[in-house]
């Protein structure tokens, strides 16, 4: 097979092998001639004499014709297809793989193109056609013809040529049944549209080939290939040509141009090839009459018409016993219109397919794309030209005989359209401006929108800014805020004026490289800061700028105790040393802040040295020790230091001057207190603590506060330990009060009534230290951070004050005092000189404007049976409501005004009255007998909702269908808003939905809480939602866009109680703690 001259031998051996075997199997049936066909490869022929091999790649065709006796036979198949032997066959480079069809002049075979690696459908002449030198020239022309298309409908031809006495055609190879195939699996008819839009397509194709000069004369089902399409999830169109079927995309490709079909002995269906060309049923009446004149492009349409008659009706329009009698009825032309064989085919359409079939070819349609373009006027419902209006003809006549009626006709007509134009001008313009002003309020809602957005996030931007302690930042964020606000024209609110007071009331925040601090204490003059730390080392700042003026490693360990003396020239060091013992260092202080030590004897304060302080003056240092000694060192004279033993084996852990110098207290690790002389004389009696005492603090006469590492506070005053967080490290005063450490990031304050104040500190705030006029308090500890605090206005603004378990507060509508109720059934006022506790168990308050300038308070007191409005510091009641029915009040409400109160009742009842003057106004049911948790009821008195352990409902008063209904738990929270159908519900999940009341809408879902929400709160103006969790932060988010604006953590507990001031200027947050929020400026 080396040599080309054998491979071109063997390749026309095959061609007539096929030949003969084509001939042998042409019945299909077993009683077909066989061919005989030697057993051995075809290079060795059986009957071949030896010596002859040479030769047997030239075998003639007779030579295949043998008795059936002498060689092997093969007897066609039953199916009449074509199985070629085991190894690969070619016709020139093409190899054949298996046979596909034929048709009246060749045979079509599935081949492989190795050239460019793809299979093909090969065409090559059948054996009768290889006789014919004009048949065979015939067939390569119309394939160069065919070579032309370039039509997604088209089977696209590759290549053509002849190798020996075969001419082939490759073509594309269509895997898919053909039209006729499917249309025999069809139980029902085609949709009609489905079926135009085919046709349609299939005509277009036909005018792509007519167009190049190549008529099919033989269309029909068999030769339409509906090769499905594949599914490409990234093609949002179509692929071109394509068509659906029945919910399935197919690319229909007709097939067998130019090869003219003969007439089969076989049957009527296949094509004939020596009289008549084309197959009978499809056949135009010129074409069956053999008037090859006459046929041309319109004989093709006939074909398509019989497709499209076929596919809307079910059956072909001419059947007959025989071919000849189908040429017949053709040529006659009688058949039964679709329309009496498919009542629902449109008359448009069925006279589109009579048309293409019409028996004179000039009557039909002049091309296949009038067909096509017929066909999609019919699919786009206009006109068909196959259908004409009949009126029009007698309309026009009629116009002609009555001139002047139509003249006045058409005055009026067009009178009528110029009005009729003019009004639609009108609404025309009035739509315009409709939708002119629709996008205007779109386009503007969209920019509030945005303006909106920004506001929140700059607003967000500046409490981060400010929480990184970058102040500058935070108020360049808000100036951008206040900005947004202004071109918004909404203003600012409560959370931009709340930051607004935090930023402005800058505070020192100094990050030390050194890490943890230990130690803190502030210059006479206030103008530096020593900060000891638990590497040992001592730093001074300045504290205007914080700035690090001087660093030195003073000790090993970590450092204790510090404090300033001699007009600051000083500075005094307790810490421990390498051997483990704590020693007491001097060092020098010079004008720029810079420390070296002290040259002996002052370098060294003692050893053994447990804690330290200085007088007033700052001229002597009070020195304890842990052998129980008190030392008393007088810097510019050390002749007059002295000392006193106190018990050996109990050290001092504290020391303080008390008394303006005329006296010392002194802490022992057993828990003692003692109290000295001016000259170190131990007093009679002492004191006590919880645990060992780690700072000492004078209260004045014989009173003092001790602090403990054991986590309690011991507070003479009042004679009773308050509980900490964490160990009390330290204790210094402050205006109207002291401070201590309180564990993890908090301070204990106690200013006229015990709080907390959380710092932020990541750890244990460790040291403290304040200013000579008490009002700037310097903490640090664990994080290595060193914040201060101005005092008494971060008391008010930034700590809490512990309370009983608050469950009720009443904020003056100016914001000027409030009352909070708690569960000891005692009445705090808050913000006037002479605060006032009297008894009362209160559920809930309003704090009315009228009653004088301080207003007046209103208390809702629950007792059983009954519901009380009273006034908390009177005993006289000023209304008793009772629930019906025997049932017992549960919960309560009262509107802002007073006027209005609801009461849910313990069998799932809410009853609203009018406080005033006590008549019912009205009820709603939850339709169960379970007790009503909760209840709340809007400013205007008219949306009651309430809450059940598994439902939150909603009502307009008068109505006994519920807003909405949301299924909840016992632990939920929810809060109606002040001015809009809204209701915030949040719980145990730690998200807080906000729900619109008007169509029953989720508006807004808020996720930030890490754990339960515990109260819900709205600002006045509703565009503030504060919302407090278990952890104690109390988060505020911006309504109108759901964003987080800030969160900061004020409890150690629940926030269950969240109460604005009616002018929207200060918030209450309360549970365990209570915590003022005041945007007012000083």
């Amino acid at each position: 097979m080396n040599d080309p001259a054998d491979s071109f031998q063997l390749d026309e051996n095959l061609a007539r092998l096929l030949a003969a075997f084509d001939q042998a199997i042409d019945g299909a049936d077993e009683g077909a001639p066989t061919i005989g066909v030697p057993t051995a490869n075809l290079r060795s022929p059986t009957g071949i004499a030896p010596g002859t091999e040479k030769a047997t790649n030239q075998v003639p065709l007779d030579d295949f014709f043998v008795q059936p006796n002498s060689v092997v036979s093969i007897r066609a198949p039953k199916s009449g297809k074509f199985a070629l032997p085991d190894a690969p066959h070619r016709v020139g480079r093409f190899e054949l793989r298996r046979q596909l069809g034929k048709g009246g002049c060749g045979i079509v075979f599935l081949a492989y193109d190795p050239k460019l690696e793809r299979e093909v459908a090969l065409k090559v002449p059948r054996p009768e056609m290889l006789l014919s030198q004009d048949a065979r020239r015939r067939l390569i022309r119309e394939a160069l013809a065919a070579a032309e298309f370039d039509h997604p409908n088209l089977v696209p031809v590759y290549e053509s040529g002849e190798i020996g006495p075969i001419c082939f055609i490759a073509t594309a190879f269509c895997p898919g049944q053909t039209l006729s195939q499917w249309l025999d699996r069809q139980a029902f008819p085609v949709p009609i549209r489905q079926t135009a839009r085919l046709i349609a397509t299939l005509a277009e194709a036909v005018q792509h080939a007519h167009d190049r000069g190549v008529l099919h004369r033989d269309l029909k089902p068999n030769n339409v290939i509906l090769q499905a399409t594949k599914d490409d999830p990234n093609e949002q169109e179509p692929p071109p040509g394509s068509v659906v079927l029945r919910g399935d995309q197919f690319i229909p490709r007709i097939v067998d141009f130019g090869l003219a079909k003969l007439l089969e002995r076989g049957g009527p269906s296949e094509t004939t090839t020596r009289q008549i060309l084309g197959t009978p049923k499809y056949m135009a009446p010129e074409q069956a009459q053999a008037r090859h004149a006459d046929v041309g492009p319109a004989a093709d349409v006939y074909a398509l018409g019989v497709i499209l008659y076929e596919m809307i009706t079910g059956r072909a329009p001419y059947e007959g016993e025989s071919d000849v009698e189908v040429l017949r009825q053709s040529i006659e032309g009688n058949l039964i219109q679709p329309r009496h064989l498919r009542k629902d085919v449109p008359r448009d359409l069925e006279a589109i397919c009579l048309k293409a079939m019409h028996r004179v070819p000039g009557k039909r349609y002049r091309t296949a794309i009038d067909l096509a373009d017929d066909l999609r006027r019919f699919l786009d419902d206009k006109p068909t030209l196959a259908r004409p209006l009949k009126w029009a003809g007698r309309a026009a006549r009629w116009l002609r005989r009555n001139d002047q009626a139509v003249a006045l006709v058409m005055v009026t007509t067009i009178a009528s359209i110029l009005l009729a134009l003019g009004s639609l001008s009108i609404m025309q313009t009035r739509k315009l401006q409709t939708d002119r002003d629709r996008v205007l309020q779109t386009q503007a809602e969209r920019t509030r929108g945005d303006q909106y957005r920004d506001y929140a996030r700059a607003v967000r931007s500046a409490f981060l800014a400010w929480r990184t302690g970058d102040s500058k930042a935070a108020a360049d964020y808000l100036d951008t805020a206040w900005r947004l606000a202004q071109m918004g024209g909404q203003g600012t609110d409560f959370a931009y004026g709340y930051l607004a007071k935090l930023i402005a009331a800058d505070r020192l925040t100094i990050v030390c490289p050194a890490g943890a601090v230990t130690a803190l204490a502030v210059s006479a003059d206030g103008t530096r800061l020593a900060s000891g730390h638990a590497n040992g080392s001592v730093t001074v700042w300045d504290r205007a700028t914080g700035e690090q003026l001087s660093s030195v490693q003073a000790h090993d360990k970590a450092v204790t105790h510090l404090a300033f003396a001699l007009s600051d020239t000083r500075l005094l060091s307790v810490g421990e040393m390498a051997k483990g013992v704590e020693t007491g260092l001097g060092w020098a202080v010079n004008p720029i802040g810079q420390i070296t030590p002290l040259a002996p004897p002052h370098r060294v304060l003692g050893k053994h040295v447990s804690c330290l302080t200085t007088s007033e003056d700052g001229n002597t240092a009070l020195v304890g020790t842990e052998r129980g000694e008190v030392l008393e060192l007088h810097l510019l004279d050390a002749t007059k230091n002295r000392s006193v033993q106190l018990e050996r084996l109990d050290p001092v852990t504290a020391i303080a001057v008390c008394e303006a110098g005329r006296a010392v207290l002194v802490g022992l690790g057993s828990g003692k207190v003692r109290r000295l002389t001016a000259d170190l004389k131990p007093e009679d009696g002492e004191g006590g603590s919880a645990g060992r005492v780690t700072a000492l603090f004078d209260l004045g006469g014989r009173q003092y506060a001790a602090a403990s590492r054991n986590g309690l506070f011991m507070e003479v005053v009042d004679g009773r330990a308050v509980p900490t967080r964490g160990a009390a490290e330290w204790v210094v005063p402050i205006k109207q009060g002291f401070a201590a450490g309180d564990g993890p990031g908090w301070i204990l304050i106690r200013n006229g009534r015990w709080g907390g104040l959380p710092t932020g500190d990541v750890g244990d705030v460790r040291a403290g230290a304040v200013t000579r006029d008490h009002k700037t308090l310097f903490t640090a500890g664990d994080d290595g951070v060193i914040r201060s605090w101005e005092f008494p206005s971060d008391g008010r603004e930034r700590a809490s004050s512990m309370v009983a378990e608050v469950t009720a507060v009443g904020v003056h509508p100016d914001g000027r005092w409030f009352n909070v109720a708690d569960a000891l059934a005692l009445v705090w006022h808050f913000g006037t000189a002479n605060e006032l506790s009297v008894p009362g168990q209160i559920a809930t308050m309003r704090v009315l404007k009228e009653g004088g300038a301080e207003g007046t308070t209103l208390g809702v007191e629950m007792r059983a049976p009954a519901a009380v409005i009273r006034e908390p510091n009177a005993a006289k009641e000023k209304a008793r409501f009772v629930p019906p029915d025997g049932a017992v009040a549960t919960s309560v409400d009262l509107a802002p005004d007073g006027m209005t109160l609801a009461v849910g009742d313990d069998r799932g009842r809410v009853f609203v009255w009018n406080a005033g003057v006590g008549n019912l106004l009205g009820m709603v049911d939850f339709g169960h007998k379970r007790s009503i948790r909760r209840v709340a009821i809007s400013n205007d008195g008219y949306t009651i909702a309430a809450a059940s352990d598994e439902q939150v409902g909603a009502w307009n008063l008068g109505e006994s269908k519920p807003l909405m209904m949301v299924a909840t738990d016992a632990q939920t929270v929810f809060k109606l808003f002040p001015n809009s159908p809204r209701l915030a519900i949040a719980g145990r999940g730690g998200v807080v939905r906000v729900w619109n009341l008007t169509d029953g809408r989720e508006e807004l879902t808020l996720y930030g809480h890490v754990g339960r929400v515990t109260g819900l709160g709205v600002s006045p103006d509703g565009r503030t939602l504060v919302s407090g969790g278990a952890t104690g932060e109390v988060k505020m988010w911006d309504v109108r866009t759901g964003l987080e604006l800030f969160g900061l953590r004020r409890h150690s507990g629940p926030v269950t109680v969240i109460e604005f001031a009616a002018n929207g200027q200060l918030l209450v947050t309360a549970g365990k703690q209570l915590a003022v929020w005041d945007t007012a400026r000083e």
